[in-house]
């Protein structure tokens, strides 16, 4: 058999008012045919779908061809040329690749440009018209992921990640690879989606202890029975200003039964129930928050910035922490923060390490949000930010953030750096040489999923109410896209109300 596979993966936050642009595809690894096997064969989804495939069909003779890999960190809206080239690529190998029996993707699922709100239901119809009706096509979806009836007309399964935080990159890919050999067997299959008039703050979408954990355990309860293709809960990208969005449940099955409808409408239940739950978070203004973290017995304290969540595509450039830090006299074990700040990095590069720094930094790429502080120390480090994530949202995944200097003010570390990144790993700290488990204070930007990474060593966590594009203060966004009336923006009686389902009920 010949399968073709591919990926692409971008979250975009529509608040954000930075392009995404070609190069920002570059830095992150742009591959195309066999270098996207040969390179990224081990990543992620993809390097779960290859593994598994090999595992069912590794005495075959089966051909895994590579379309396209086009993957960079969430930010801002693709800029309308990029997703021309990207689309260029998608379908000059498609031509050239010629027939085949299946097809995988590796998809984020709330990807928009300039003049497109579905990147990722755009890519799907694009391989459905050139490979036919006929050949089975599998997208791996992440849990926040904003579904679209374009998506569920051009995929034939789409299958999501069990975890938030994303611990399951590896195994969606397996369970995708799964799906495909089912229906290269000639099973078929039925997909239900109920999209509900609703979103909400990220702090407390834990699936494993959080308000969802049993939303979540009946998914994979009801992927046990062996009718059930995939089973998905979607909580959607709330930052993401486009038409469908909200929370989807998709249930995709080898028959058609009415206890399939009957369970999408329990899930739909479920999710609704714990609407108002999923949004009574506790967080603090940042002087107050600072002020907490200090006050706890013990440390390390981490500082949750979701705010500025670089993982929900916020810039990575506020103060608001940082301003705080520097105004303390003694910070016992020292803060560690990071700022995305090329202007501020290359300043650093100039004067040279043991040199003295002094200048503004941050607020760059979101003046709107967070100005720029003056920031005075010894620029402690340089370095190329380079590692590699293996933890929350990626597995075995290259990072690639650019130049970065460490700059130490009092108490306060600094990491700057030219791009963006994870914001929920601690790991980016000790790529740099700082240590976040045995300061007194670190921020994380991210709103939960620093957790998986940051909770085994953390004496407490602080979660912080600054402005940005990723903050859940619904009233404070400009929503023009998004269906209405849409919970909690709007009064919503019900689940039902104005949501949609698929298929179309006549």
């Amino acid at each position: 058999m010949r399968i073709a596979v591919g990926q692409l993966w971008q979250e975009t936050n529509t608040f954000n008012p930075n392009p995404t642009v070609w190069s920002d595809f570059e830095n992150w690894g742009v591959a195309e045919g066999e270098e996207v096997v040969e390179r990224y064969g081990e990543t992620g989804e993809l390097g779960g779908f290859l593994s598994r495939w090999s595992e069912n069909r590794g005495s075959t003779n089966d051909e895994l061809l590579g379309l396209a890999r086009f993957a960079c960190w969430p930010w801002g809206r693709v800029e309308s040329s990029t997703w021309s080239m990207i689309r260029q690529s998608f379908s000059r190998q498609l031509q050239q690749i010629g027939a085949v029996d299946g097809v995988f993707l590796a998809l984020h699922g709330a990807m928009a440009s300039d003049d497109e709100h579905d990147l990722t239901g755009a890519v799907l119809e694009m391989v459905r018209g050139s490979v036919g009706p006929d050949v089975p096509i599998v997208g791996s979806l992440d849990l926040h992921a904003n579904i679209t009836p374009r998506m569920l007309d051009s995929a034939d399964l789409l299958v999501g990640y069990h975890t938030c935080p994303h611990l399951d990159a590896i195994e969606t890919g397996q369970r995708s690879a799964d799906g495909l050999l089912r229906l290269l067997s000639g099973e078929s299959v039925t997909t239900r989606c109920l999209t509900l008039p609703m979103i909400c703050a990220a702090e407390l979408q834990n699936t494993f202890t959080g308000p969802p954990a049993r939303l979540y355990r009946r998914l994979e309860s009801l992927e046990e029975d062996p009718r059930v293709l995939t089973a998905g809960l979607y909580m959607s990208m709330p930052w993401f200003d486009c038409p469908h969005l909200g929370w989807s449940i998709v249930l995709s099955t080898s028959d058609d039964l009415p206890v399939w409808r009957e369970s999408v409408d329990e899930l739909a239940a479920g999710c609704w129930e714990i609407r108002e739950e999923m949004e009574a978070v506790e967080r603090y203004e940042p002087r107050e928050a600072v002020e907490r973290a200090l006050a706890v017995e013990g440390t390390p304290v981490v500082i949750g910035d979701g705010a500025d969540a670089t993982n929900s595509g916020a810039p990575g450039d506020s103060t608001h922490l940082l301003a705080e830090f520097l105004r303390q006299e003694q910070i016992p074990g020292g803060a560690l923060v990071f700022l995305v700040d090329p202007d501020a990095v290359a300043a650093a590069i100039e004067v040279g390490e043991g040199a003295s720094f002094d200048g503004d930094v941050g607020g760059g790429y979101a003046p709107e949000y967070s100005p720029s502080v003056r920031l005075t120390g010894v620029v402690q480090r340089l370095l190329d930010v380079d590692w590699v994530l293996d933890g929350h949202i990626g597995r075995n995944l290259p990072i690639h953030m650019g130049r970065g200097a460490v700059v130490r003010s009092g108490d306060v570390s600094v990491l700057l750096v030219e791009r963006s990144g994870p914001g929920s790993s601690p790991r980016l700290y000790v790529t740099a040489g700082l240590d976040p488990t045995t300061c007194g204070l670190v921020v994380a930007r991210s709103p939960a999923g620093f957790r998986a990474e940051y909770d085994p060593f953390v004496a407490a966590t602080v979660l912080a109410d600054c402005p940005g594009c990723a903050a859940p203060n619904w009233s404070r966004l400009r929503f023009q896209n998004v269906p209405r009336p849409l919970w909690p923006l709007d009064a919503v009686v019900g689940p039902y109300e104005d949501g949609w389902v698929w298929p179309p009920v006549a």
